[in-house]
């Protein structure tokens, strides 16, 4: 019986990619350095705001002492950047609010710095409508590390086997794998379904609302097993 619904932020609840890659171009500019297209950002995000840097860094082959300066440089920037494109994706409104109706918990798990979470968070949606709301946390190792999600399980007192855990990436599904749950991979986001199969999501959607059609399988699965 699934009881909550455990969210990724970053292409998943919210299109967060443009104000992601001007934020990293800008800084880039500041340095002199060219800016990247946006195909290359969808590609590195998903492991966190160092991992993006790395991948940067490497793509331009910007020393590697930078790395501290240039990470000062996102988060300064993307105070400014955060909210001018970011937008929820179609259909997620809607579909968060029928959780709610069904009485199914609702929560997010980013691997975006938890201050920037909890920053964001208020200007997309309505307050306490997410039971807990989790960012990368410091001396916590990220996604697909699964710390943060077992935390939260525990937190919410539920079983494995009562939680979904919905994504974008192959990161996503890996952290369900490591803490031995279910995963829904989402098309809308910032990869292609070849990675979500090979990354073994359970289950793969083309649309929010079809998160509620696994949730309804899964349940009616529940009550025929209580019933034989």
């Amino acid at each position: 019986m699934i009881k909550a619904v455990i969210f990724d932020l970053d292409g998943t609840l919210l299109d967060t990619i443009q104000d992601i890659a001007n934020t990293c171009n800008k800084l880039l500019e500041k340095r002199s350095y060219p800016a990247l297209p946006l195909k290359d950002y969808k590609i590195y995000v998903g492991k966190g705001v160092k991992h993006l840097m790395i991948k940067v860094m490497e793509a331009l082959n910007i020393p590697k002492y930078l790395l501290d300066d240039l990470l000062r440089d996102y988060y300064e920037i993307y105070k400014d950047e955060s909210s001018k494109t970011t937008k929820v994706y179609e259909g997620i409104n809607d579909l968060l609010k029928e959780l709610i109706i069904q009485d199914i918990k609702v929560c997010v798990l980013s691997n975006k710095p938890h201050e920037q979470v909890i920053d964001l968070m208020p200007k997309y949606f309505k307050e306490d409508l997410f039971s807990i709301v989790y960012g990368k946390h410091h001396g916590i190792e990220a996604k697909p590390n699964p710390a943060l999600l077992r935390k939260m399980i525990k937190t919410l007192r539920l079983k494995k086997t009562e939680v979904l855990y919905v994504g974008d990436t192959k990161t996503d599904m890996e952290t369900a794998l490591n803490a031995g749950v279910q995963s829904v991979g989402v098309l809308w986001g910032f990869r292609d379904e070849m990675e979500l199969v090979q990354a073994r999501a359970s289950y793969i959607v083309k649309e929010p609302s079809e998160i509620l059609d696994v949730i309804r399988e899964k349940n009616n699965d529940y009550r025929k097993t209580r019933i034989n």
